[in-house]
């Protein structure tokens, strides 16, 4: 037999897992029903479907194992009726005999079934009263201008009620100098991307981060978006908004002040209307450089972007936007010259190759498959199905040919499926001249090949290529006439 036990949350009004299990196992003992094993869901609302909870869906998928399934109460199992149901009726199906011990019913009565749905239908309406209250509860205290819970602005923070219980949402002095800062610097013409990743460079933590109630949030970094979230809320002129229809809260047709502004009507409306109408005309996108994913920063290993710098077309990695880093960029030209000569010196007596891919060989499922049938003559033979001489005849036949197979594919061992190169009758240095400069990122890029970029000793110092760059050749590693040498 199996033990099912289930909490939402510890409390000291509530039954712990531990006593469930200690019931179960009491009253398995005085029933004499060994208890195979027990499945605990902690921390899941009985509302969760069956299906959902980690513990419950594992036993549901082993039913067929347990002979008896027992559980504390009812509502252990499930707080809706429907759920409930699903759960009688993979018993049912199982021939799985359901128990409850505190309700006292056995599903495999009739008057145990009956009032096993009863008190599902109760837990189910139980369950509904509490929603409700909770509900209610929430909707009084926004009234009363407490905090019910869940994510707080940027610039609030939780505060204890100075008129009462529970808390409210006051000013975050550590908020206000950062908003101010994003204020001024947006109406005085920076973009958002450049003012996020200045305040990511200087650790700033994001609003995500800054307002985590955790002792070690999930990491998050700031962005245009998020900039838009906090300067565009209403609460920086001190309103509040209305939580089930997300507007204003007024009285008298004006919004009512619940914090002290940090913006003036003006300037918000400025810093809205930026974010409304852009700051630049949107440039279309250019085509990707054609060593695009082939030349890769030598400090993060991010792919470099195409960029321009005073007319000139470079190749530039800043790094990720929650881990920047200085600057690392290349003349696309010089890049290209010396990739060039790398591929005229290295390749130079390399074939041009062609990836294929080879299919798996496993006859896993066949060897199952006859093993099942070699299986079934048995039986059928014990059964007395080959009972006649040429029945008999028929089984011989039958069982030989299968073993056979069985043998050839028992001995032909399973390989996996994997990608090969084979040469495609041509040379590099006859056909690289031929593409075009897609063709050849398209075919370095397939190959695996990588050109890793560092930065110059010092900034902005001129350094040939050939000194700030290395290629590894990846696929076509085995044709480098250098490593030959």
């Amino acid at each position: 037999m199996a033990i099912y036990g289930r909490l939402s949350r510890t409390t000291e009004a509530s039954t712990s897992l531990a006593r469930q299990e200690a019931a179960c196992r009491a009253f398995a003992a005085a029933q004499g029903w060994p208890v195979m094993e027990v499945f605990v869901d902690g921390n899941v609302s009985g509302a969760v479907p069956p299906g959902e909870r980690p513990a419950l869906s594992r036993l549901c998928e082993r039913l067929d194992q347990f002979d008896v399934l027992l559980v504390w109460r009812a509502d252990r199992l499930a707080r809706s009726l429907t759920h409930f149901s699903e759960i009688v009726q993979l018993c049912d199906g199982g021939g799985v005999r359901l128990v409850a011990v505190e309700d006292g019913w056995d599903v495999s009565t009739p008057h145990g079934r009956f009032a096993a749905n009863v008190l599902a239908s109760f837990a189910e309406f139980e369950r509904e009263l509490n929603r409700e209250r909770v509900v209610s509860a929430q909707n009084h205290m926004r009234r009363l201008g407490r905090w019910t819970g869940g994510r707080v602005p940027y610039g609030l923070r939780p505060a204890p009620n100075q008129q009462g219980a529970g808390k409210v949402l006051v000013r975050d002095e550590r908020a206000e100098p950062v908003i101010r800062e994003l204020a001024d610097r947006l109406l005085a013409g920076d973009s958002p991307t450049r003012v996020a990743a200045d305040l990511q460079a200087r650790g700033v933590p994001a609003p995500r981060v800054h307002n985590s109630t955790k002792p070690e949030p999930a990491p998050a970094a700031w962005s245009h978006k998020s900039i838009k979230i906090v300067m565009t809320s209403p609460t920086l002129l001190g309103r509040r908004i209305e939580h089930r229809t997300g507007k204003v809260i007024c009285r008298d047709g004006a919004p009512l002040q619940f914090w002290s502004p940090l913006l003036t009507e003006a300037e918000y409306d400025a810093v809205a209307q930026l974010f409304e109408s852009g700051y630049r005309p949107r440039r279309p996108n250019r085509p990707s450089h054609w060593l695009y994913g082939i030349v890769v920063c030598g400090l993060c290993g991010k792919n470099m972007k195409r960029s321009e710098s005073s007319g000139a077309e470079t190749l530039r990695c800043l790094g990720a936007l929650a881990a920047p880093h200085k600057s690392v960029s290349i003349r696309a030209d010089a890049v290209e010259e010396w990739l060039e000569a790398e591929i005229a010196e290295r390749l130079t007596d390399a074939p041009v190759v062609e990836h294929l891919y080879r299919a798996k060989r496993d006859h896993g499922e066949e060897i199952a498959r006859l093993r099942r049938y070699l299986t079934d003559l048995m039986e059928d033979r014990r059964a007395g199905v080959f009972s006649t001489p040429d029945a008999e005849a028929v089984y011989r036949s039958e069982y030989r040919s299968a073993s056979e197979r069985l043998a050839a594919y028992e001995a032909e061992p399973s390989v996996p499926g994997s990608w090969y190169m084979q040469p495609a009758g041509e040379h590099m240095r006859d056909v690289w001249p031929r593409w075009t400069p897609d063709q050849q990122g398209s075919y370095l890029l397939g190959c695996g090949v990588r050109v890793l970029v560092d930065p110059p000793p010092r900034p902005r110092m001129r350094v040939p290529a050939g000194e700030r760059c290395a290629c590894d050749l990846g696929d076509l590693a085995p044709f480098d006439a250098r490593r030959a040498a």
